[in-house]
């Protein structure tokens, strides 16, 4: 028995129902991994974050109480716990760091699903942010799970098969990004079929979906459809109190809104994610790699702070000739501005937003723009009646 004087906050414990005597055995390694099967079935929500770290924490003093007799697995586990953690948190420098330290070791050691592990963690995020990284992550996946399956045999764990769904959410995040929406088609139903078992990070995976499903209607157009997709994620979110990912939902709902016409709902949905942002400590910009959209407006504690937000965001999808980005970051600000009470400044900004559309390599925002400048001029007129 590997014997460990830590002990778990009985807070924790009691929420581990069989798993209670492995944490209180005394056997280290035996408690450290029931904490990080806990750690796994958390969500992977903002809102999960006070929980997870109070479990690292005490996976942490576990793990340097084995010292040398810490198996390589759990350190591996350990570490891709912490990078998720980071990155969560909108530390995306640290939590990139810590995972490259992680694939390194598994890497060394030959353990492939711990490669899997980490792997599964960072692709959404270098999908967005290092392409060619990514692309190399990607193939590595492919040959890293079917060297796993080949071995487990034909009858995948549970733990395999949450493995299978992080995957294939990892691969989905990078297909947005590399704008293959046949592709996501193709995985979205293949994640539809998997017999997950019931567990809270279920509904983690519920908001990926939506989220990627509300990214892919978007960018095909389908405003109606990426309308339901975002309410369906912004209910989903509330209910999990994850604040980071409804500030973010609410901003493309309220572009929706404003491209619709109806600016009373726009307005009301853009107060709404402000006041989601202030219910969360995190003060770090880092976009959401399943809404693929290059903003966060969780900084944006105030309608006037959230403007600043979006404007940084409209010159960054012009820079990056991201058409549908350049729209719903051009429309969210508006909704800001509405939100703040800045009427006259919204309708310059969607007049201008509207010019500078026009020299985009696709300048299809243009025209949406203009309509919704002509519908908030219409509306702004009836309030002065």
């Amino acid at each position: 028995m590997s014997e460990s004087p830590h002990v778990a906050p009985a807070s924790l414990v009691a929420a581990l129902g069989d798993r209670q005597d492995e944490v209180t055995s005394g056997d280290g390694v035996l408690a450290v991994n029931a904490a990080l099967d806990a750690l796994a079935e958390l969500p992977l929500l903002s809102s999960s974050l006070g929980l997870r770290s109070h479990w690292l924490k005490y996976v942490r003093e576990v793990v340097v109480e084995l010292g040398d007799r810490c198996p390589d697995s759990i350190e591996i586990r350990m570490l891709a716990a912490i990078s998720r953690a980071a990155l969560m948190a909108h530390q995306t420098s640290p939590g990139l760091a810590t995972a490259e330290h992680a694939l390194n070791r598994a890497t060394e050691s030959g353990d492939v699903e711990g490669q899997l592990l980490v792997l599964a963690g960072r692709l959404p995020m270098l999908a967005h942010m290092a392409p060619v990284e990514a692309n190399r992550d990607l193939r590595q996946i492919d040959v890293d799970w079917q060297e796993l399956v080949a071995a487990r045999g034909p009858n995948l764990s549970d733990s395999d098969l949450w493995l299978q769904a992080e995957l294939l959410l990892a691969r989905l995040a990078y297909h947005a990004a590399t704008g293959d929406m046949a592709l996501m088609r193709i995985e979205l139903a293949e994640l539809g079929r998997l017999p997950l078992p019931r567990r809270p990070a279920l509904s983690f995976v519920a908001y990926a979906s939506q989220a990627l499903l509300l990214q892919m209607w978007l960018r095909e157009g389908h405003y109606e459809r990426a309308e339901r997709a975002a309410d369906d994620a912004i209910e989903l979110c509330e209910q999990e109190a994850a604040w980071v990912e409804v500030a973010n939902l609410c901003a493309v709902r309220s572009a929706l809104a404003l491209l619709s016409g109806r600016v009373r709902v726009a307005v009301d949905t853009a107060r709404r994610g402000v006041a989601a942002a202030a219910r969360s400590p995190i003060r770090d910009q880092q976009p959401d790699p399943w809404l693929g959209l290059p903003f966060d407006v969780c900084p944006g504690k105030t309608p006037a702070q959230a403007i600043q937000v979006m404007a940084e965001s409209v010159l960054s999808a012009q820079d990056q000739s991201d058409a549908t980005a350049f729209l719903v970051a051009a429309l969210g600000m508006c909704a800001y501005y509405l939100a703040d009470d800045r009427a006259l400044e919204a309708l310059d900004a969607l007049n201008e937003a509207s010019q500078v559309a026009k020299g985009l390599a696709d300048a299809s925002p243009a025209p949406l723009l203009r309509h919704a400048a002509e519908q908030l001029l219409g509306y702004l007129g009836i309030l002065r009646q």
